[in-house]
């Protein structure tokens, strides 16, 4: 079957079983444009603030068999977290599909397509599972360009390979400088890929060239990715440091050895970093540097979890400052949804 015809089939299934189950609801007005593989403009119509909202989302693993009744509660929390908070954007930091993806193609599309029914801008960053099951990244990205409002970017690097990095600059109404730029990156799934590569932070580095050549001054940057890096642990270990939310279990940082953090660092640009990958970690602080390290909070009801289900909601301001807080959806707004 041709993808358009999976596409429109695909349509029709979540029209029918998901996004009439809920009530419409108003969104802030933006308009997404792709100026190259690698980078997004987010322009934002705004008006009595000067705050961008972000909720993240983490760790769904949509498409498990047998858990479809989870699933439609994961999907019916989101959509219940974004009519409460009208985020401006949503970080989907991983893992928003099972690694034994049964069926295939289509849990691909029924994943845009309710995402994209919640008609808000969505950047998606792959997990160490979504692209296990049969279906890679490129098939992934493939399926990806049908979508309306989410943000998918890439780059090739010198040998031929293709990371899905990218960049998005957030503009606020009519300025012409970006007030945020956020840096997305593929944080690996393969044995021997499972981090930030050198090669990716060579991307990243060129791309903060670029951007201070062309604003002629730093823009303050976010970042997300799905598997933390080793500095979570280190800020962890620290009792100098203040952290807020959880820790249940320990930092799988897989094969970071800390010189994305590093390099985040010699750059001066990130202020924050967010990531997903431990389901029962939902902590934050301030690492030394000056970078806030946070934890996304578990959103998927597939999963084993310690809390209700939830996501990260982040607000940066327009002086730099960035405020973070777990958020779960109003309990008794969703009693009456299943009236």
């Amino acid at each position: 079957m041709k993808l358009r015809h999976l596409h429109n089939a695909i349509r029709f299934v979540v029209i029918i079983s998901v996004v009439m189950t809920f009530a419409s609801h108003t969104m802030a007005a933006a308009k997404i444009h792709r100026l190259a593989d690698d980078r997004y403009q987010l322009r934002l119509s705004k008006s009595g603030t000067d705050s961008i909202t972000i909720l993240q989302v983490t760790d769904q693993h949509l498409g498990k068999k047998g858990f479809w009744r989870q699933d439609l509660e994961t999907c019916r929390r989101t959509r219940r977290l974004v009519e409460q908070y009208n985020p401006d954007l949503i970080a989907v930091t991983g893992d928003l599909l099972t690694g034994e993806k049964f069926f295939g193609d289509l849990l691909v599309l029924y994943a845009i397509e309710f995402f994209d029914g919640l008609e808000t801008p969505w950047l998606y960053v792959f997990g160490n599972h979504d692209p296990e099951g049969g279906i890679g990244r490129d098939r992934i990205c493939e399926i990806f360009s049908t979508s309306e409002w989410g943000m998918l970017g890439f780059h090739t690097t010198p040998d031929g390979q293709r990371k899905y990095d990218y960049r998005i600059d957030v503009f606020l109404n009519n300025e012409q400088t970006p007030q945020w730029e956020v840096y997305n990156f593929d944080s690996g799934s393969e044995k021997g890929n499972k981090s930030i590569k050198p090669v990716q932070l060579d991307w990243y580095q060129k791309r903060f060239v670029e951007s201070k050549q062309k604003y002629k001054r730093t823009i303050p940057a976010v970042s997300f990715f799905h598997i933390p890096l080793k500095d979570y642990q280190d800020m962890w270990d620290d009792p100098a440091i203040r952290k807020f939310g959880e820790r249940e279990e320990k930092v799988c940082f897989e094969e970071d050895d800390g010189s994305v953090y590093q390099a985040f660092l010699n750059v001066g640009n990130v202020k924050a970093c967010f990531c997903g990958h431990d389901h029962y970690n939902n902590y934050w602080g301030i690492h030394h540097g000056g970078i806030l390290l946070a934890y996304g909070h578990i959103s998927g009801e597939a999963t084993n979890y310690n809390w209700p289900t939830g996501g990260k909601l982040i607000t940066l301001s327009s002086n730099a400052d960035i405020h973070v807080k777990n958020v779960m959806p109003d309990s008794t707004m969703m009693r009456l949804e299943r009236k």
